[in-house]
């Protein structure tokens, strides 16, 4: 078996988009491409999703800040459905997606040599060996997502072996079952997770059976494991050669795109500036009692299960020290006093732990017990505050209930930022240059990061100037000023000949019309 590549190697960072504010988050954080689900064909049918009509403005808003879109079409098909599936692949692949993730191995063939866009194995299609890369190969993929039970080792080997590109799950929700093996959904609902439309049974209670019968007073979730997260070993997991990091998460909300991609992106372009501060931040966006690392660093533990809850809980916050008391007011509010772990701010969302059970049946119910912070205020001891909340209080017999932070009105208001309308955090990188004589057309030539290259001319022509003629220094401050653009210049020389004078004018309507020609150069469709 191959040891890891120590050949510095930085993969392509692949975030999920179910909306079109979940894309806009990836991308503007720092996504080297996204994926997603059009309106069938696509395995998170409860997802947003995307048109064939809305796709062209979205590939654009993509393409034109350097990030690839690819397609999911990872559903088994009926015979019935191939054509439209096909149909479906070209019309996307003539507006000009990247990829299409593919698990139905007839469509696949059926597309191969058929689109320029890329073939990707969905994971669903259970690529763990090398005859199993060799096999997609022969199918015409050029990329297969591996199986998420495999461990760094043989991530590693297949890596290595220079057969096809690879792509490996490195955060977010993780499947109890084998990738593309599990029925449970089906047998138990006839909702097929390979069809799209997974009812999760996993994230149900079940007992242990005890002989031939349940024991009724231990249901707890013991199917349903903890989301994964890389970002510990990320290292080690990028030494593999990995072709491609993927974020699950097309079912999550922009601002968890926009949270997860942006620490991803901080960690593999510098593994060692992992702080304490970004695990919390994707813990408050999304967690279920933590993370793992799930089959990556070895057969996943049995602590990786969150027996309590299969839902978000949060960033542990303390304790409750005393029981709720009801506030009057116009709305549901109770006091509770806490010892924090964390520091808490008013608009703070909380819950508390699951409460014990009476009898033989927990409190359902009662799980989502917490609310929004009002008030703070001190408590009866120094290490103690009072919280006024706003929601349902929970059910006590006791206190040292552990209670956790679900949201941070702060972050989720950073997180935001990035979906305003004029909103530009990732730039392409440009260099300018520019070149005037007297009685010639002034010239910008704009080369972007791809070796893409546009010239613009201005409407008029230099002439002697009477007074002060145009320096380098006017020229770059005139034909530099990108803001509110994907662009920025990283590099701007120019020619100007002495004593030649130019309009102010003239420069900013030469500079906005290289800038579209350029938006237009890098969004073009070469089918």
């Amino acid at each position: 078996m191959k040891s890891f590549n120590d050949k510095k190697k930085v993969p392509e960072l692949l975030a999920p988009a179910g909306s079109a504010d979940a894309l806009v988050a990836a991308v503007q954080n720092g996504a080297d491409a996204v994926y997603l689900g059009l309106s069938t064909f696509n395995a998170r049918a409860s997802a947003e999703n995307f048109t064939l009509d809305s796709l062209k403005k979205w590939l654009d808003y993509a393409h034109l800040r350097g990030a690839k879109i690819h397609i999911t079409l990872n559903t088994l098909l009926y015979d019935d459905e191939i054509d439209k599936a096909v149909d479906l692949a070209k019309s996307a692949d003539a507006l000009g997606a990247d990829a299409f993730i593919v698990q139905d191995l007839g469509l696949a063939t059926r597309l191969a040599g058929n689109v320029k866009a890329e073939l990707h194995a969905s994971t669903q299609a259970t690529v763990y060996n090398i005859e199993g890369m060799k096999k997609m190969r022969a199918l015409g993929f050029q990329r297969a997502v591996l199986a998420r039970e495999l461990p760094l080792e043989e991530i590693a080997e297949l890596s290595q072996s220079g057969i096809i590109d690879t792509e490996a799950f490195c955060h977010g929700a993780l499947c109890m079952s084998y990738s593309g093996q599990c029925m449970l959904s089906k047998f138990t609902t006839g909702r097929s997770g390979n069809r799209g439309t997974c009812a999760q049974p996993c994230r149900l209670k079940y007992a242990r059976a005890r002989g031939t019968e349940p024991c009724k007073d231990d249901y707890k979730y013991i199917l349903s494991p903890a989301d994964l997260c890389s970002l510990e070993y990320m290292e080690k997991l990028v030494a593999t050669g990995v072709s491609s990091l993927k974020i699950e998460g097309r079912l999550k909300s922009p601002e968890y795109a926009a949270a997860v991609t942006g620490v991803y992106r901080k960690i593999i372009d510098d593994p060692g500036s992992l702080a304490r501060e970004d695990i919390e931040k994707l813990t408050v966006v999304f967690s279920r009692g933590g993370f793992c690392s799930g089959h990556q660093l070895g057969k996943m533990p049995l602590a990786s299960v969150t027996e309590k809850t299969p839902g978000k809980t949060g960033l542990a916050a303390g304790v409750a020290t005393d029981l709720p008391k009801k506030v009057n007011g116009p709305v549901s509010l109770y006091e509770i006093e806490v010892r924090p772990t964390i520091t808490l701010k008013k608009g703070d969302g909380i819950t508390f732990d699951a409460p014990p059970k009476r009898g033989s049946t927990p409190y359902d119910a009662e799980e989502k017990a917490g609310g929004v912070i009002n008030v703070i205020s001190k408590g009866t001891r120094p290490d103690t505050k009072k919280l006024t909340i706003a929601g349902k209080p929970p059910f006590f017999t006791g206190n040292n209930r552990g209670f956790y932070k679900t949201y941070d009105e702060e972050l989720y208001t950073e997180l935001r930022k990035c979906l305003a309308p004029d909103a530009e955090l990732k730039k392409v990188p440009l260099t300018a240059y520019f070149s005037l004589k007297k009685g010639e057309q002034g010239v910008l030539t704009l080369t972007d990061n791809e070796n893409r290259c546009v010239s613009a001319l201005t409407q008029e022509k230099g002439v002697a100037a009477e007074g002060k003629s145009l320096d380098a220094k006017t020229a770059e401050e005139k034909l530099t000023a990108f803001g509110g653009t994907p662009f920025y210049i990283e590099e701007f020389s120019c020619h100007i000949e002495d004593g030649v004078f130019i309009g102010f004018s003239s420069l900013k309507a030469l500079r906005r019309e290289a800038t579209e020609m350029m938006i237009q150069k890098r969004t073009e469709v070469s089918r």
